[in-house]
């Protein structure tokens, strides 16, 4: 008798969730026929534009979720969808791609789990909030830990993040699986040197006060202050018709650096490939992360990587990547002079990167670990 499955992705709508659950969801349409498993897959629209090549078959079908379950009064009808699919399915467990669900269907729940306000918190990360802004987050981050308390078992993707949620719910770390994160089997480097022209540093990340957006127009004030001469550009991956791009764009004309920012739109996992080989550098500017693919699509790619010098980076990076305090928009600026034009100082940097692509564990690895993992949990419960 097959096992059933309900895999929830309805709640990765952006970056790097979204990434981590159309991989997991591609290696698995093509191992459902040796897993003795029926699933039934909800969806996010990011994730099921991605997966439009997985046509329904026998044993798997997919629902469109939008918008995510996860908005207070928004979510209202696809909550009420994703139990229309659960009453007609009766899967046997639900494996929530990352969570918080915020369901109750009733059911055993496996969720991953990657929200660093939660679990590991920094005294930078509120640093583009304002007072509402911050007191939001942290009720925030306050409901999410309440809606993980009724999740039995949860993987994270490091070490620090498994310590982090166990004393964050007050559960035992064993019932937290550690699976790191890896490039997305759908990333594939391009071979290449960037075009010759102006140094581009590309911060390739949707959307969000953490990933802080804000700070590449005081660095760019500070590389035009100390390197005049270098002729760069900041290269961002926000959407053209969206807020976030519309206020940063704003603010670089009214320094007069309309120049010196652009951006990409918003990329799928295989157009990423593109954006990582016509860059100089990786501008990883992020004050809060779990981890981030980033640091390692950098290294596949062949591209060397300045991010900021707290924990989460140092512990993906390690001697990958030069480090800047986070509170220094001068000391950014450095360390992305010195990558992008000291030909010892980046040739370290790839070498110490590429030993980190060497080591990294492959997609199809991390994405067997997670179905044995699942099989796992729904085996030590009654069929």
């Amino acid at each position: 008798m097959k096992r059933r499955l309900l895999i929830n992705a309805s709640t990765c709508v952006v970056g790097g969730g979204v990434q981590v659950a159309v991989g997991f969801l591609h290696h698995l349409y093509g191992r459902l026929r040796d897993l003795n498993w029926e699933v039934a897959v909800l969806a996010s629209p990011d994730v099921y534009d991605q997966c439009a090549g997985l046509p329904e078959k026998e044993g798997w079908t997919t629902a469109r979720i939008s918008p995510s379950p996860a908005s207070l009064f928004g979510g209202l009808a696809s909550r009420r969808a994703i139990r229309e699919v659960t009453a007609g399915f009766r899967p046997e467990a639900c494996f929530t791609v990352f969570g918080p669900s915020y369901l109750r269907l009733g059911i055993p729940e496996f969720s991953g789990f990657a929200d660093p306000s939660v679990i590991c918190p920094n005294r930078h990360y509120l640093r583009n909030h304002s007072l509402m802004g911050k007191m939001r987050t942290r009720l925030t981050a306050w409901i999410k830990a309440r809606a993980l308390s009724r999740v039995e078992r949860f993987w994270v993707e490091t070490e620090t993040a498994r310590r982090g949620l166990a004393a964050r719910l007050g559960i035992s770390e064993d019932r937290i699986e550690v699976i790191p994160n890896v490039v997305n089997a759908l990333f594939v480097p391009l071979p290449g040197d960037p075009a010759p022209g102006r140094m581009r540093f590309l911060h390739l990340s949707a959307h969000y006060p953490h990933k802080n957006h804000a700070f590449l127009l005081p660095v760019a004030e500070a590389l035009r202050r100390l390197h005049p001469d270098l002729d760069f550009e900041f290269v961002v991956t926000l959407p053209e018709d969206g807020r976030p791009w519309a206020e940063l764009m704003r603010s670089f004309r009214a320094r007069g650096l309309g120049d010196r920012v652009r951006t990409l739109g918003r990329l799928g996992v295989r157009e990423c490939a593109a954006a990582y080989r016509d860059c100089h550098v990786v501008f990883h500017p992020s004050l809060l992360e779990v981890f981030s693919a980033t640091y390692l699509e950098a290294f596949a790619a062949g591209r060397p990587v300045v991010a900021t010098d707290l924990g989460f980076a140092r512990e993906a990076c390690g001697d990958a990547a030069l480090f800047f305090d986070p509170a220094s928009a001068d000391d950014a600026a450095q360390s992305l002079h010195l990558a992008a034009t000291a030909p010892l100082i980046r040739r370290r940097l790839l070498e110490a990167g590429a030993r980190r692509r060497d080591g990294a564990m492959t997609a199809a690895e991390k994405n067997e670990r997670l179905i044995r993992a699942v099989n796992e949990f729904m085996s030590a419960r009654t069929p």
